[in-house]
């Protein structure tokens, strides 16, 4: 599903609103996300099992276990062009 323009915007002065907190940051996905969204700009275009790949790396490398069925649907997503991650 294709964002709107304004959507990325509200999202990220939604983020920047938020008050900090040190319970989210420790949490695995909050700890990756700035690398997942690296991959996601990185491999735009790429053939999904690339895109799986390089999300499961980033997954583990935290100490996480991927789970490989959300991961392919990101991967699908940023195949598209689109990033999940920003």
């Amino acid at each position: 599903m294709a964002r709107r323009p304004g959507d990325r915007l509200q999202e990220e002065l939604l983020r920047l609103l938020r008050p900090h907190s040190r319970r989210l940051d420790q949490q695995l996905s909050e700890r990756v996300r700035p690398a997942l969204a690296e991959v996601g700009r990185t491999h735009a275009g790429r053939p999904a099992e690339e895109i799986v790949a390089a999300l499961e790396e980033v997954i583990r490398s935290a100490g996480g276990t991927p789970d490989r069925a959300a991961l392919e649907e990101f991967a699908r997503d940023i195949a598209a062009g689109e990033n999940p991650f920003d």
